[in-house]
């Protein structure tokens, strides 16, 4: 049975793993073509965005205790969110919101890069404790 359970686990640490490279490998492509479809009118908005993130992640870190978030009895770290407003950027409709989403994502991925390895655990909160 431990064996079982070891091999369980380690199926999914690798899991989790090739998904985080994905994620890398995606945001890596975003920023890229971030940069070849370099006009004004992207950039301004991804600053608006960068700017609405360091605003926010200001404030958290300002608290004594920040609280953790969790959806779902799942905690979710804002790098994930981050992270997932950064796809935005694919929608090339309204480069204005696409802009800003794609800002703030990247604001909140780069403010939690530290915990990069953790954002798509979801860990339970009482695993947390």
């Amino acid at each position: 049975m431990d064996k079982d359970a070891i091999s369980t686990v380690r199926q999914n640490l690798q899991e989790k793993e090739s998904i985080y490279d994905k994620i890398k490998s995606y945001e890596s492509k975003l920023q890229n073509e971030i940069g070849e479809n370099n006009n004004d009118n992207h950039n301004e908005s991804f600053k608006v965005g960068s700017a609405v993130a360091d605003m926010l992640t200001s404030y958290w870190n300002a608290q004594e205790n920040p609280s953790k978030v969790y959806l779902f009895n799942r905690r979710v770290h804002h790098g994930a969110i981050g992270a997932l407003l950064g796809l935005s950027s694919l929608y090339k409709k309204n480069p204005l919101v696409t802009g800003i989403l794609s800002g703030l994502g990247a604001g909140l991925q780069k403010e939690d890069s530290k915990d990069s390895k953790e954002w798509f655990l979801f860990r339970k909160k009482e695993d947390e404790m």
